[in-house]
């Protein structure tokens, strides 16, 4: 009898990989919406392996129940949805996206996404389209700003933060770079280097955020730092959604301090009982403020989906010991 190989998602995962899949396991679906629902799938299917969405958090109450699992894998580059340690206690082995960091290295769907929240930010758009649905066609209502000429802060000079910046570029901003790793410093030659995060909040008429989420930088834009942006910019983030002091956010935003926020991920989106209707971000942008919020799609483009599940799909298979 074949090893059992628990799916979530398995439609998004590209033929050939499923079929690999297959020749080794019994490929079983996922349909579990909350943690309740996924420890019952697997405890009842003795799953060896559980390739996970990020909508459920996979802590050590689910891994108790869990007796047969011996890896998880992951087609994301964060890990807030994953209790790590708990997966080591366990002996559980992680498999995830970023472990693949040459491979994904051209992959830039959320990056994408954060520049088109930075436009409908800049010009108000989803305030300007709500206006249309309601019949009012106004473009007074709706006075926007060019982001030519205007200064870009990138915070975090990776794979997407560079990316970022280079949009930036494109649009005829000045682009300023805070990263931390002495070892990029030299990449981001001619762009300006500065010293401090809150030297760029300081100058910066637009910030996007581009870095990992771990439990040093938990709540890394905290009240203070948020204080520190100049009036009038523009807040982005499609890193996640714990790096942000949400409520000082939106006490920003809704003071006028901040001129429009655009976020694809939220706090706390991931643990069992998340409910959006609770979120800050969510209310002020119900509210009629120039804030969006996208259920955190950065990555979920055809391509980027394509690619990533099936190098989770061959790392695994290459690490999988019976």
């Amino acid at each position: 009898m074949k090893p059992v190989a628990l799916v979530a998602d398995l439609e998004f995962y590209p033929q050939d990989s499923v079929s690999k899949l297959k020749k080794r396991f019994e490929v079983i679906v996922s349909s579990a919406k909350n943690v309740h629902e996924l420890s019952e799938e697997l405890g009842k299917s003795s799953a060896e392996v559980f390739f996970c969405g990020l909508g459920i958090y996979i802590g050590d109450d689910l891994l108790k129940k869990a007796k047969s699992l011996k890896y998880l894998v992951s087609p994301a580059t964060g890990v807030n949805h994953l209790d790590l340690d708990s997966f080591g206690a366990r002996k559980i082995s992680v498999i995830k996206l970023g472990d693949s960091k040459d491979q994904i290295e051209n992959i830039f769907a959320t990056a994408e996404l954060a520049w088109g929240l930075v436009i409908a930010c800049a010009r108000r758009l989803n305030l300007a389209v709500d206006s249309v649905k309601e019949g009012i066609f106004d473009r007074t209502l709706f006075l926007g700003r060019e982001l030519s000429g205007r200064t870009l802060g990138v915070v975090g000079f990776g794979r997407l933060g560079r990316q970022v910046a280079k949009y930036g570029s494109a649009f005829g901003m000045n682009v300023v770079v805070y990263e931390t790793d002495s070892a990029r410093h030299e990449e981001i030659r001619p762009l300006q280097k500065v010293d401090s995060l809150e030297e760029l909040l300081n100058i910066s008429d637009v910030i996007s955020v581009h870095i990992p989420f771990n439990d040093e930088n938990k709540n890394y834009m905290n009240a203070s730092m948020i204080s520190k942006i100049k009036h009038g910019a523009i807040f982005i983030n499609t890193s996640r959604g714990e790096l942000v002091d949400e409520k000082a956010l939106v006490g920003a935003l809704r003071s006028g301090h901040l001129s429009g926020v655009g976020v694809d991920v939220l706090s706390e989106e991931s643990e069992d009982g998340f409910s959006v209707s609770n979120s800050p971000l969510v209310s002020a942008m119900r509210d009629g403020f120039n804030a969006i919020v996208t259920p955190h799609i950065g990555g979920w483009a055809h391509d980027a989906v394509e690619i990533t599940r099936s190098l989770v799909v061959d790392e695994f298979l290459k690490r999988y010991e019976p």
